[in-house]
């Protein structure tokens, strides 16, 4: 190009032929920012130059189910089934209509496999996880894995989520002694942290007890993630593609990494030399390993063999999940609870009536009739989704199936976006959309609603195969605290309605979910 012009205009310096393809390249992006969505006749929020449709989206300085969510209102109340954004340079679908999800999630699947997570699994094997891997691999690692959360398995488990529990509440009882205010979000952290580090892992992590274990230090690490570094991996790939062959950053901090490959690599082996059982993912991993499936699976999932490397990738994911996106949602719903006394009451009541029931015991058939509790915990994952959003990557192009003058294709690659965070605020669906009201999930609310108004898990064949281990763990947990303690705000806090932090890959709030706890 810059040939060209100085061939047409060879009085022109070189200088004037720089500022010129500048320009030209400026106005390319310009309107590939501004014209993709329009010209297949869907509605879009026009972008500028190289930050796309929403500068705070591109400087990572608001929520991102904020700005989704306006996105999304637009589109509803001009009664169209989605809408076109651009995040940097590269244009994305935001579904909004029901059976336009519907069809992403499930009816279509197979034109939407992917996540389109970067992994490396050569250099970091731990993110060539369940979560992240796509095609044949993901569908057969998927079948092999999932079997890991039967009911059998989870009563298998459950003693030893129980174990943590216990300890909970010890420390709970010595933080509530002190008289001042509690983080819930740090202390159930730590709880989480024991729990996976038990049940993933088969070790002791020891957060409870130290704050400053190892286990507790590196699993923080992992999930806090710098604004720069999150730049980066999800920002600048997207905003200018060609910055992805120059800025190799990594997923993974390399110490975070090394330890836990470490440790899971440390135990897998003891577990294969001595035959020991402790009924938890490692022993089942092993399993895998060894069998190509799980005792009792499918004959059929036993074929294709797991690759070493990635066996250690799995318990992380499993800990990722159980530790961070459970903590956050345990430390908002004791927020909710300080603030709303009469469901706290509700919540206690029940608890209270069950455990009568029971022995006195947080048992695994006692959570089944927790069913208040339940609504509780899904009320919070409505306000407070883990995920702002899901995205899907189209893995062959895909027709949208929706009216419009001239077929809309999406091409292979392109990334749509499910507004999880706005679709939860829905007033169609919940009419007072951020009022915290657990009756928004008894049977007779849950029936009157479309079957994609509440997708915390996700959906689909990609729907989080542990959801039924998060909410054992979140509810021995609230369990245990309400019948203990009363949660009350602590004085001088002013952090209610939470705040959602901007940055990080999964929801946090800010404030740190600080109470006062009153022994009962």
């Amino acid at each position: 190009m810059l040939a060209a012009l100085a061939a047409v205009t060879p009085a022109v310096g070189l200088r004037e032929v720089l500022l010129a393809a500048t320009a030209l390249l400026i106005v390319s992006f310009y309107f590939k920012t501004t014209d993709f969505w329009s010209r297949r006749g869907i509605l879009q929020v026009k972008g500028l130059p190289i930050v796309g449709s929403s500068l705070r989206f591109y400087l990572q300085t608001e929520y991102r189910g904020h700005i989704l969510q306006r996105f999304y209102t637009q589109a509803r109340e001009k009664g169209e089934p989605c809408v076109g954004i651009y995040v940097g340079t590269s244009p994305v679908l935001v579904a909004v209509d029901q059976d336009l999800i519907r069809a992403v999630m499930v009816k279509d699947f197979p034109h939407f496999m992917g996540r389109g997570v970067p992994f490396d699994r050569k250099n970091e094997p731990l993110t060539a996880n369940l979560f992240n891997i796509e095609g044949n691999e993901w569908r057969s690692l998927r079948h092999k894995l999932t079997p890991t959360f039967t009911s059998g398995r989870m009563r298998a488990m459950f003693p030893l989520v129980s174990a943590c529990a216990e300890e909970m509440a010890a420390v709970l009882r010595a933080e509530a002694a002190s008289g001042e205010p509690v983080s819930m979000l740090d202390l159930i952290a730590r709880y989480t942290t024991d729990v996976i580090g038990t049940c993933a892992f088969g070790i002791q992590a020891n957060a409870l007890k130290d704050p400053r274990s190892e286990f507790r230090v590196l699993g923080k690490a992992a999930v806090n993630f710098s604004h720069l570094h999150t730049f980066f991996i999800n920002v600048m790939p997207h905003a200018v593609p060609v910055a992805k062959k120059y800025f190799n950053v990594g997923l993974m901090d390399k110490a975070v990494s090394k330890f836990f490959t470490r440790v899971f690599q440390e135990n897998f082996e003891f577990r294969q030399r001595s035959n020991a059982l402790r009924h938890d993912f490692v022993d089942l991993l092993l399993q895998i390993k060894t069998k190509g499936k799980l005792d009792g699976g499918d004959e059929k999932d036993s074929a294709g063999k797991i690759d070493d490397d990635i066996i250690p990738a799995q318990a992380f994911i499993f800990f990722l999940a159980g530790f961070e996106t459970s903590s956050g949602t345990l430390g908002n719903t004791m927020t909710e609870l300080a603030h709303n006394p009469d469901v706290q009451d509700k919540a206690r009541a029940e608890v209270q009536r069950v455990l009568a029931n029971h022995g006195g015991q947080i048992t695994y058939e006692a959570l089944h009739d927790l069913t208040y509790l339940e609504q509780v915990i899904e009320e919070t994952m409505r306000l407070y989704p883990a995920g702002s959003h899901m995205a899907r990557v189209v893995t062959e192009d895909y027709a949208l199936p929706i009216p419009t003058e001239k077929p809309a294709v999406l091409p292979k690659g392109m990334r749509v976006f499910i507004p999880t965070f706005a679709i939860h605020r829905d007033p169609e669906f919940y009419p007072e959309p951020d009022k915290f009201d657990p009756d928004n999930f008894t049977a007779e609310a849950k029936r009157a609603r479309p079957n994609y108004a509440y997708i915390p898990f996700g959906e689909g064949p990609r729907i989080c195969i542990g959801l039924r281990f998060a909410m054992m763990e979140m509810k021995v947990a609230l369990a245990t605290v309400l019948r203990g303690f009363r949660v009350e705000p602590a004085p001088g806090n002013k952090d209610y309605p939470p705040r959602f932090r901007p940055q990080p890959f999964i929801t946090q709030t800010c404030g740190g979910n600080i109470v006062h706890l009153l022994p009962l």
